[in-house]
């Protein structure tokens, strides 16, 4: 438990009085974090599947970037897989590296063909002080941004930039999907209420907190998701203020990904079956597929 010392502040009716008050907090164990959203363009061969990872300290500690013994992603279905090594130079970042059978290129990148199978799971394993963490997801697809102007209408303040971006969704499927506006700015959106139809809506800049400059170029993602990662990112969007920490920093309150300490598994085809549910790491692994979009800001 730690000790924090609040000096309370009370105005009394004929004197000042001060009182310390000792309020005990629990001190959260440091926790791996996992940012692992790995984003894939179809136009492309080759798609750069970079992971960072890092640790909480404590309650009020800053996150750090940290080492883990090994890492790599599993096709469950034809057994191949992509190992993991660190970057030279770039604490707590890992990228692909070409192995005997693994698709990765001299390059560091892995085929753009191994990742978009919609049909296998993927497993992330990830060793850290000698114990396993596993994750497990599948390529989620989604469809091309159609358009993005600037609008002229106005939330809150004049200063305020208005974006109004259209997109059609696919038919004949449930659609998730997450938008990156930059600047760690991001919204959830599903299909319930246009299944197969156009959809447009306005997305607004605070223009007192990001006042963007007229000739400034701004790029907007539209990502595939699945309703886990979509229910996720959610959560996050909601209880923080996705700052410059990005979208797996440690939110307000601890938001669970899809990362779990292996150790106390005891039937790998009931993967959420462990001896100590609390054992989690943070962050999320996600295999998206990713249409950007530029515009111009009048």
């Amino acid at each position: 438990m730690k000790k924090i010392l609040f000096l309370l502040l009370i105005t009394c009716i004929f004197t000042n009085c001060e009182d310390v008050v000792d309020i005990d907090l629990d001190s959260e164990p440091p926790r791996l974090v996992v940012d692992a959203l790995i984003r894939v363009d179809a136009s492309q061969d080759l798609t750069e599947a970079n992971i960072y990872i890092s640790l909480t300290s404590s309650f009020f500690g800053e996150i750090e970037p940290t080492e883990i013994e090994s890492m790599q992603i599993l096709n469950e279905e034809s057994g191949a897989f992509v190992p993991y090594e660190p970057v030279t130079g770039e604490p707590g970042l890992y990228r692909p590296f070409p192995a005997t059978g693994a698709p990765v290129s001299p390059d560091n990148k892995v085929l753009t063909s191994f990742l978009m199978n919609p049909d296998p799971v993927y497993i992330l394993t990830i060793t850290f002080q000698d114990e396993l963490y596993l994750a497990r997801t599948s390529f989620a697809p989604t469809t091309p941004i159609d358009e993005i102007t600037v609008g002229q209408e106005i939330l809150f303040d004049e200063d305020d930039t208005e974006l109004i971006i259209s997109f059609t969704d696919t038919p004949d499927r449930e659609d998730f999907y997450v938008f990156d506006f930059s600047f760690n700015e991001f919204l959830t959106v599903e299909d319930t209420f246009f299944p197969g139809q156009s959809f447009e809506f306005s997305y607004f800049f605070d223009g007192e907190e990001l006042p963007l400059e007229a000739g400034e170029e701004l790029t907007v993602s539209i990502l595939g998701a699945d309703e886990t990662f979509y229910d996720y990112m959610e959560q996050l969007i909601t209880q923080s203020d996705l700052t410059d920490g990005g979208p797996f920093q440690v939110p307000v309150s601890t938001v669970r990904g899809n990362i779990l300490n292996a150790e106390g598994i005891d039937n790998i085809d009931i993967f959420d079956n462990v001896d100590r549910p609390n054992n989690f790491a943070l962050g999320y692994f996600a295999i998206v597929q990713e249409f950007k979009s530029t515009v111009i800001i009048e």
